[in-house]
């Protein structure tokens, strides 16, 4: 049986926010860990669940039972599925009817994240996480969805990020575009540096590669952040590595995660110096510019070039339209923000398959 948390008013929630293969997973493992934490593995349901359910005032059991339905009607976000979460659908629902009584969308969705099931044993539970990194560009939605939530944002190297994700090109998560992703990356490290200037107190960001080198002096800042007492016992995350494999029974986990199947490292530190070329490297810094100087990831010694700049725009571009097109989209029914988070997709693969068709073609 799933734990449940009965005053989940008062328990706080806190977002794990970053590019995809930018090390949030690392953190929500190592807080799933902590026993007075509940973080569930990625399922972005929770922003459509907001939006089809955000303006209901008073609950009652047919608008419980509509919630917990829209819940397992769309039980697929690409690789991530509801069984990862482990919810018994009956004890989930009865769960939440007490809930009818006052609670809030707010409420419901975090009990929704308390009740996922987890590896680690759990006793009082004072803090509930989530991570989905597709979220990131929704932060500042999600500042005022919960207006009393903190956010630990993660930034990697942005070559390094690249060729993660380049890595796992087959799975057709995103186009593995040097320009586009490192745009993509630019664009959500301006949303969390401009959030932190605004809501300082709610906002930690830290870099990945910091947090690798320093995990024992970092790990307990951030547990007092979100207020809870340090436990260095969840550096011990990997020992649960066969019991992990066995519960989900996924050969994705140990494709996307693999190194968390090991104790924290930098082994996953500046791939990028024997994976990409030199002009490479001039391009990716091209296009993060100033925030690629912010985070101290390059010193800007290498001269502007125009040319250049220009060459990354189309890709630049058309990766901030498409950020805007999600988040715009977002404040629309339900129906549609889900179609856009999973229909959208269909650019990537077309993406794929030209790419695909173009390098099966002969040469002359």
């Amino acid at each position: 049986m799933n734990d449940s948390v009965n005053n989940i008013h008062q328990v706080p929630i806190f977002f794990i926010m970053g590019r995809p293969r930018s090390g949030t997973t690392l953190l929500s493992t190592l807080f799933d860990a902590h026993p007075n934490v509940k973080i569930p593995p990625e399922f972005p349901i929770m922003l459509p669940l907001y939006q089809k359910f955000r303006k209901i005032k008073q609950w009652n059991e047919e608008t419980v039972h509509q919630f917990v339905a829209f819940i397992f009607q769309h039980n697929v976000f690409i690789h991530r599925t509801l069984e990862n979460l482990k919810i018994d659908r009956e004890e989930f629902t009865a769960d939440l009817l007490p809930l009818a009584k006052d609670g809030s969308i707010q409420d419901f969705l975090k009990k929704l994240n308390a009740y996922t099931y987890s590896l680690f044993p759990k006793e009082k539970i004072e803090a509930i996480g989530d991570k989905n990194p597709v979220y990131s560009i929704y932060t500042e939605r999600f500042l005022k969805i919960f207006p009393d939530s903190k956010f630990i944002c993660i930034v990697r190297d942005y070559r390094d990020n690249f060729v993660s994700m380049k890595k796992l090109a087959d799975l057709k998560l995103e186009a593995p575009i040097l320009t586009l992703q490192v745009s993509r990356w630019r664009y959500v490290a301006k949303i969390f540096v401009r959030c932190q200037k605004k809501h300082p107190d709610r906002f930690r960001i830290i870099r990945y590669e910091d947090f690798v080198n320093k995990k024992t002096e970092m790990m307990p800042e951030l547990c007092d952040f979100i207020g809870i007492p340090y436990d260095p016992a969840v550096f011990d995350f990997y020992k649960k590595k066969e019991e992990t494999m066995k519960t989900y029974d996924n050969p994705l986990i140990a494709r996307f995660h693999s190194s968390l199947m090991n104790p924290v490292n930098t082994s996953r530190m500046e791939q990028w110096r024997k994976e990409l070329t030199n002009a490479e490297v001039k391009m990716a810094d091209t296009v993060a510019g100033k925030y690629g100087r912010l985070f101290h990831y390059n010193d800007g010694s290498e001269p502007f070039s125009l040319l250049r700049w220009l060459k990354s725009r189309p890709m630049a571009i058309y990766g901030y339209l498409l950020f805007k097109l999600y988040y715009w989209g977002s404040y629309l029914p339900s129906s549609v923000v889900l179609w856009l988070s999973v229909k959208l997709l269909v650019l990537v693969r077309t993406w794929h398959y030209l790419s695909a068709k173009k390098n099966t073609q002969p040469t002359a």
